[in-house]
């Protein structure tokens, strides 16, 4: 979670506290918005490793070690 996803949640709890429902619920929005954007950016970046499965990788690692 990046900073500005926690301080907008820092800011909705103190919101909360005093009793500003309307900032609060602004915030926690705002935090909501920028957290599932992070996840979608996240998911972006899939190591090839990810997509191979145990065998696989094992038998690519035998041809590496062989040589070809």
């Amino acid at each position: 979670m990046s900073p500005e996803v926690l301080q907008y949640c820092s800011r909705a709890v103190i919101r909360y506290l005093n009793g500003d429902m309307i900032l609060f619920l602004q915030y926690v929005d705002k935090a909501m918005e920028l957290y599932e954007e992070e996840k979608k950016k996240e998911r972006l970046y899939i190591t090839i490793e990810e997509l191979i499965d145990f065998a696989t990788k094992e038998k690519l690692l035998s041809l590496i070690a062989k040589g070809g």
